[in-house]
C-alpha cells in the first residue's frame, strides 16, 4: 500500500500513514487534521497553487506533508458556511483533468471530440449528460449482435445517448439519413419506458471463420498418435471405458488437451463363442473425457500411471462385441480424430441461447450439414454431467450456386450458464461444397426492462456481403435536452422538464437535479434576470456534453455559465451571478476612508497583455459539427479579421452558433485593448458588498488628482466634505447614500468661501452625516477631472476575506463591454 510522510512541527519525526491504493488523494488530505498552510512534495516535487490535488495515489507515489501550524485547519476551507467570494469556484473546484481519446476507455465521450467521431463503449465511465442541443454519438452499451434471416445479416446495437430526456431528430450514420440504408431502422426508448425485449449477446473468442473440413479430408490431416504395448488394466462397460498404463511421454499430449475430445481407440480383447475362445483387436470410437495421474503408493521410485476415461462409444466392432468381453493387457494405441472436429470452443459469459452462426459455399445441388454438440461447462471449463445435446443442422441441396449464410439458434435443456460447443461435418467436402463456421454467441434475453434515467436507441442495419473495409460505427443524431426552468413572475422552479438549449436551465437543472442543492443555496431569480436582459437568445445558448464524474459540480457551472459571459460566486452560501457587460454606476467607492492602505498596488501592462496581438475563438460548427476557429488581431491600432502572430487562444465549451462566438471573439479584443491595468488593495468592511464582476470606483490616495473623503453636511446643493478639495478645470463628483450605494456622477463646482466642499446638483438622497454616536459610517465622495474618474473605474476579479476581518480585493481596469458585440 501507497505510504504517505506526514511532518507536524518541524524537525519532529515523521509519521507513516498508509493509503488505500487507487484513492484519491484530494478525499484523504481533507480529512486530515492539517493546517491550511501546508507544503507537499510528490516524488520530490512541490506541488504549487496551480497542481490539481485531484489525482490517485499509486504505489509509485512517493508523497510528503510538511504541516506549517499557521491559521486554522484545511478542512474549515471547505466548509459550506465559510465566506468565500472568488473567481468561479477556482479553489473549490479540483481541477479538470486532461482528457485523452488513445482508446476506447477515455472520459471524453465521442461528442466532445469533433475528429474522428465513432460510438465507442467507453467502460467504467460516467455516463454522457447533455445540455442544449448537440450532435450526439451515443455510447455502445454491449457488444454488437447479428443474426442471418432470409440469408441476409441484420446487425444489432443497442446505444446509450446518456442522462435525461431527448428530442430526437435528423438520425444519421456519418452523414447519411440513417432510414437511406438499405434494411437499416431504429427505435428510440425514453427514460422510464418499457424495452420488451433485449438479447445481449457474447461472442465465443475463439471463434472466426473456421473452416469445418469433411470426412474425406482426414488422410490430408496429420493426425496424432500414442501406442503403448503394456495396459495395467481395462474395462468396457455401458458404452463408457478406461484405460491404464504406466505413465510414457508419448501420452503426455493427451494429457494437456482441451477434453472432451473426438478421439478413437485400438485395444486387443477376448471373448468366448460356442466353439472357440476368440483374441483380436478392434477399433473403437469415443470421446476422451478425462486423463488421471496416478501412481502406486511407493515412496521411493513410486510406478506412475496414467488413467484415461472414455464416453459414447461407438463403432461397428464394438457393436458385436458379447458383454463379458475382457480387454487384454497387450496393446493400446490412442488416435485423436479431432482434427475433423472444429471445437470446443468455450462461452466467455453465462447465457440462456447459443447462437451459432455458419456459412457454406456450395454448387447447384450442393449441400452442407454439420453435427453441432454443446454442453454445458462449470468453471474449470468441465463437462458438466447429462447436459450434451447434438443436431444436425445446416444447408440443404441449393438451388444455384452462391453463398449461403445461416443463424441456428439453441434454448439448451441445462438452462442458464456458460456453454462449449463443438461441429462435425456429415458428408464428404470439395472446392465446390465448403463449409464456415463464422461466429457465435452465447445470448442472454431480457424482458420489460425499464432506464429510469437514461435514453437508449436500438439500431439495427443490414449488414453488406462483402465489404470492400473495416467499416466503423458512426450512428449520430441532433439531440436537444429536456431539463427544468425557472418561473421568474411567481419566483418557483418549474420542475416540468422542456427540450431548453438556456445556459440558465442547464444552470438549475445541473444545481438542483444533478447535484441535488436545496433551492435555497442558488439565486435562480437573479440569474433568470441576466438571461431574460439578454439582446438576442443566442448569446445564451449552451450546447455541451458533461461526460466526466470527476468534474466538480462548481466546474460544471463555471462550464456553462463561461459561454454566456457570466460569471458564478458564492455570496453567503448562496451560489450569486454576474454577467460581464457594461456598468452604468459603480458599486462601491472605495478611497482612504475605507481602505487600510496595507497592500496596495497598482500595476500596468506596458504591451498588449500577455504579449498576445491578438484572439482565437475556438466553437463547434453546427452544420459541419466540427471544430471552427474565429481570428481577430490587431493592425494599426484597429481590430481586423485574421491570424495574429501571438494569439490568445481561447475554447469556448458549450458554443454551437457563429454569433455568439464572434460576441465572445469581439469582447476578447475589447478587452485586449483595453485593459492593461490592475489594482489589489485591501478594504474595511465596505468590501464585502462588492461581488466578481460589479464595478467600482477606487480613488488612489497617492494621485492627488484622484480626491476624496466623506460628507459632512449638506444644504441644497452646497456639500461640505472632511478633506481640501483642489479644483482643475471641469470636475465631476460621486458620493454614496445611507446604504452605500452610488448616486452616479455630477459635475461639480468650487466653493467660493472654502475648500472643504463643492456645489452639485444631485437629487435629494439621504446621506449619512457622521455624529460619533448614531452614525459612524458617512457618505463618502470622490472627485476628479473626467479623465480622471474614468481612470478610477475598476471591474471586480477577485475578492478574499482576511482573517482580521478586512477583504483583500484585485480588480482589473474597467472598459465597458458591449451587451452584443454583434450588434
Amino acid at each position: 500500500m501507497p505510504v504517505i510522510e506526514i511532518q507536524r512541527l518541524p524537525g519532529t519525526p515523521k509519521e507513516r500513514v498508509k493509503v488505500k491504493s487507487g484513492s484519491l488523494f484530494f478525499d484523504w488530505l481533507k480529512e486530515q487534521n492539517i493546517s491550511s498552510d501546508v507544503v507537499i512534495m510528490v516524488n520530490g516535487v512541490q506541488l504549487t497553487d496551480s497542481d490539481s490535488l485531484d489525482f490517485v495515489v499509486s504505489e509509485l507515489h512517493h508523497i510528503q506533508v510538511f504541516d506549517q501550524p499557521k491559521g486554522g485547519a484545511i478542512g474549515d476551507l471547505l466548509s459550506p458556511v465559510f465566506k468565500l467570494v472568488t473567481k468561479v469556484f477556482s479553489f473549490l473546484a479540483p481541477k479538470t483533468p486532461s482528457f485523452t481519446s488513445a482508446d476506447a476507455n477515455v472520459k471524453d465521450s465521442p461528442n466532445n471530440r469533433l475528429t474522428g467521431q465513432t460510438n465507442v463503449a467507453r467502460t467504467y465511465q460516467a455516463r454522457p449528460e447533455i445540455h442544449g442541443q448537440v450532435r450526439a454519438y451515443p455510447d455502445l452499451i454491449q457488444q454488437s449482435l447479428f443474426e442471418y434471416i432470409d440469408n441476409k445479416k441484420k446487425v444489432t446495437e443497442w446505444m446509450n445517448f446518456g442522462i435525461g430526456k431527448f428530442d430526437i431528430e435528423n438520425v444519421k450514420y456519418s452523414e447519411s439519413e440513417l432510414t437511406a440504408l438499405d434494411g437499416a431502422s431504429y427505435q428510440i426508448f425514453q427514460p422510464g419506458e418499457n424495452i420488451p425485449e433485449i438479447f445481449e449477446g457474447f461472442e465465443f473468442h475463439d471463434v472466426d471463420g473456421q473452416e469445418v473440413p469433411g470426412p474425406n479430408e482426414s488422410d490430408e490431416i496429420p493426425q496424432y498418435q500414442a501406442t503403448a504395448n503394456e495396459v495395467i488394466s481395462g474395462e468396457i462397460k455401458g458404452g463408457e471405458a478406461m484405460i491404464k498404463i504406466a505413465r510414457q511421454d508419448e501420452f503426455d499430449y493427451f494429457y494437456d488437451i482441451i477434453k472432451p475430445r473426438s478421439v478413437s481407440i485400438i485395444v486387443s480383447v477376448s471373448y468366448n463363442t460356442p466353439t472357440t475362445p476368440i483374441t483380436k483387436d478392434i477399433k473403437v470410437y469415443a470421446y476422451l473425457s478425462e486423463v488421471k495421474k496416478s501412481d502406486d503408493g511407493s515412496l521411493i521410485l513410486p510406478k506412475k500411471y496414467y488413467e484415461f476415461f472414455f464416453t459414447d462409444l461407438a463403432g461397428n466392432e464394438l457393436a458385436a462385441l458379447p458383454p463379458d468381453a475382457v480387454i487384454n493387457t497387450s496393446k493400446f494405441i490412442l488416435y485423436d480424430n479431432q482434427f475433423l472436429t472444429v471445437g470446443p470452443f468455450f462461452s466467455p459469459m453465462e447465457g440462456g441461447e447459443l447462437w451459432i452462426h455458419i456459412n457454406a459455399s456450395l454448387g447447384e445441388n450442393d449441400y452442407a450439414n454439420a453435427r453441432m454438440e454443446f454442453w454445458k461447462v462449470d468453471d474449470d471449463n468441465e463437462e458438466i454431467s447429462g447436459t450434451r445435446e447434438s443436431y444436425n443442422r445446416g444447408f440443404p441441396a441449393a438451388p444455384k450456386t452462391k453463398n449461403y449464410y445461416k443463424t441456428e439458434k439453441f434454448i439448451p435443456r441445462g438452462g442458464y450458464g456458460r456453454y462449449a460447443f463443438q461441429l462435425t461435418r456429415l458428408e464428404n467436402s470439395n472446392d465446390h461444397s465448403i463449409l464456415k463456421l463464422e461466429k457465435a454467441h452465447i445470448i442472454r434475453r431480457r424482458l420489460n426492462e425499464k432506464h429510469n434515467d437514461d435514453t437508449i436507441v436500438r439500431v439495427t442495419v443490414r449488414a453488406t456481403e462483402n465489404p470492400t473495409s473495416s467499416r466503423e460505427r458512426k450512428y449520430n443524431a441532433l439531440v436537444t435536452r429536456h431539463v427544468i426552468s425557472y418561473d421568474i413572475v411567481n419566483r418557483k422552479v418549474d420542475y416540468t422538464e422542456r427540450p431548453s438549449r438556456s445556459f440558465a436551465d442547464a444552470v438549475a437543472h445541473t444545481w438542483l437535479v444533478t447535484g441535488k442543492q436545496p433551492e435555497n443555496t442558488i439565486d435562480l431569480h437573479g440569474l433568470y434576470e441576466i438571461y431574460a436582459g439578454l439582446p438576442d437568445e443566442r448569446l445564451g445558448y449552451f450546447d455541451y456534453t458533461f461526460d466526466d464524474e470527476d468534474v466538480s459540480l462548481g466546474q460544471r457551472v463555471e462550464t456553462i455559465c463561461n459561454v454566456a459571459r457570466v460569471t458564478a460566486f458564492f455570496d453567503n452560501g448562496v451560489l450569486t451571478f454576474s454577467r460581464e457587460e457594461e456598468r452604468r454606476y459603480p458599486a462601491a467607492v472605495f478611497n482612504r476612508s475605507n481602505i487600510t492602505g496595507n497592500n496596495f498596488r497598482i500595476s500596468y501592462d506596458m504591451s498588449l497583455p500577455g504579449g498576445n496581438d491578438g484572439v482565437e475563438v475556438e466553437y463547434v460548427n453546427p452544420r459541419t459539427n466540427k471544430k471552427t476557429y474565429l481570428k481577430y488581431r490587431i493592425e494599426n491600432g484597429a481590430v481586423v479579421k485574421g491570424a495574429a502572430k501571438s494569439p490568445n487562444k481561447i475554447t469556448l465549451h458549450g458554443c454551437r452558433n457563429e454569433y455568439q462566438a464572434i460576441d465572445r471573439a469581439l469582447l476578447e479584443m475589447d478587452r485586449l485593448v483595453s485593459q492593461r491595468t490592475s489594482i489589489s488593495l485591501q478594504t474595511l468592511a465596505d468590501g464585502d458588498y462588492v461581488y466578481p464582476g460589479d464595478m467600482v470606483l477606487v480613488a488612489d490616495s497617492y494621485d492627488s488628482n484622484q480626491q476624496g473623503g466623506h460628507i459632512t453636511g449638506r444644504t441644497g446643493n452646497v456639500f461640505s466634505t472632511s478633506e481640501r478639495i483642489e479644483f482643475f478645470g471641469d470636475m465631476v463628483v460621486n458620493i454614496t447614500d445611507h446604504l452605500g450605494n452610488s448616486s452616479g456622477e455630477y459635475p461639480a463646482q468650487a466653493l467660493t468661501d472654502t475648500d472643504k466642499g463643492f456645489i452639485a446638483d444631485i437629487p435629494d438622497i439621504q446621506l449619512n452625516i457622521y455624529d460619533g454616536h448614531n452614525v459612524q459610517s458617512p457618505s463618502r465622495y470622490i472627485i476628479s477631472t473626467v479623465t480622471e474618474m474614468d481612470a478610477m473605474r475598476w471591474v471586480v476579479s477577485d475578492k478574499k476575506p482576511d482573517a482580521d476581518g478586512t477583504f483583500s480585493i484585485t480588480a482589473s481596469e474597467y472598459f465597458a463591454p458591449k451587451a452584443d458585440y454583434n450588434v
